[in-house]
């Protein structure tokens, strides 16, 4: 079992895009191509992926969260669920490679930099 996860949003979008249609959600999207591209992924079993019912961040979806036992957990929120998976994975390799977690912004994917809203210290 991974010590890591990637938690993502399930209901991000859902109130203004499933009342307008009877698509998935930005946070469907997204989680469906995480789900692809970590099938192939060389280090799918460092980093798991899960679910949350919300992040409480609807105001900036898509959101998700990077959590690691004794690690601070970051937040990023305005993700294209369209365009982001791949860059999410990649700031997974560097959360997973540094044991402290201590993930500077600057080696984040370009896109991801200004997506980053927190940074929770590890729980005691």
């Amino acid at each position: 079992m991974a010590k890591h996860v990637l938690v993502v949003c399930e209901a991000c979008g859902a109130n203004a895009e499933k009342n307008a249609s009877n698509h998935e959600t930005g946070g469907d999207r997204l989680l469906n191509q995480l789900k692809e591209l970590h099938k192939k992924w060389p280090r799918k079993d460092e980093l798991a992926i899960e679910t949350t019912t919300c992040l409480c961040i609807c105001e900036r979806a898509c959101a998700v969260a990077f959590v690691g036992a004794h690690k601070p957990t970051y937040l990023f929120g305005d993700l294209d669920p369209a365009a982001c998976a791949a860059d999410l994975l990649t700031a997974g390799e560097l959360y997973l490679d540094r044991e402290d977690g201590m993930v500077a912004a600057h080696k984040l994917p370009a896109q991801l930099r200004p997506r980053r809203i927190a940074r929770i210290p590890p729980a005691p």
